[in-house]
């Protein structure tokens, strides 16, 4: 049975490894403002580590990241940037409102408005950065049993116009496997009924972020 949907959605937290519950805690990361490649909700994320940002949060699934270092379907854990969780969504002052400002999304070349209650033009990213939190994510085809366990899937390259409201449409690369440079984990089927078919692309599969991959471990 084909699955329901393969139009992708990012990833999505649910458990913890060992299939406890998750409390969905999220960290800050300072936003640099004017930054060079936006950053999306559900997209993977990492700290710059180059070009006169370092220290900042960027995009790790656009394949050039705002450090010019390689992402989505070209990550390698070897001399890029390595992962330190999922965006889910930003806090800055509009620079043309003076207004505080929730979003899922920052686009490319956003300037951002001084806080005065820090005196920082920085926005700040809401980050899920638990070592061992699970995400949900649709594969970009099918997927044998000999793969889950294997670390080694990158999502799909992501452009600013993949975006749906701010929110991240990646995919879990597949036929690009690699079994320990690249992102994530294939831990286990998502057991969802209608997107269950791991012989069809669209599938929804549970992953986490690969040891070598993650900055945390």
């Amino acid at each position: 049975m084909a699955n329901a949907s393969t139009v992708g959605f990012g990833l999505r937290t649910t458990s913890t490894v060992g299939n406890t519950p998750a409390t969905s805690g999220q960290s800050n990361y300072k936003i640099k403002s004017g930054l060079g490649v936006g950053i999306f909700k559900n997209n993977p994320v990492s700290i710059q580590d180059a070009s006169g940002d370092q220290g900042y949060l960027q995009d790790a699934s656009f394949a050039t990241t705002d450090d010019t270092g390689s992402g989505g379907a070209a990550f390698d854990n070897s001399g890029h940037a390595p992962l330190i969780g999922v965006f889910n969504g930003c806090f800055f002052i509009n620079s043309t409102t003076s207004k505080p400002t929730f979003a899922n999304s920052v686009a490319a070349s956003t300037t951002f408005g001084t806080d005065y209650n820090t005196g920082s033009n920085d926005g700040i990213g809401f980050v899920n950065d638990n070592p061992q939190q699970e995400y949900v994510i649709k594969t970009d085809a099918a997927v044998t049993q000999a793969m889950i366990g294997d670390a080694g899937y990158n999502t799909n390259s992501f452009t600013a116009t993949d975006a749906k409201d701010g929110q991240s449409t990646v995919t879990l690369d597949i036929g690009g496997g690699a079994a320990t440079t690249h992102m994530f984990k294939l831990v286990r089927s998502a057991d969802d009924p209608n997107n269950n078919d791991l012989s069809a692309a669209g599938a929804n599969v549970v992953v986490s972020i690969a040891q070598a991959s993650n900055l945390y471990n």
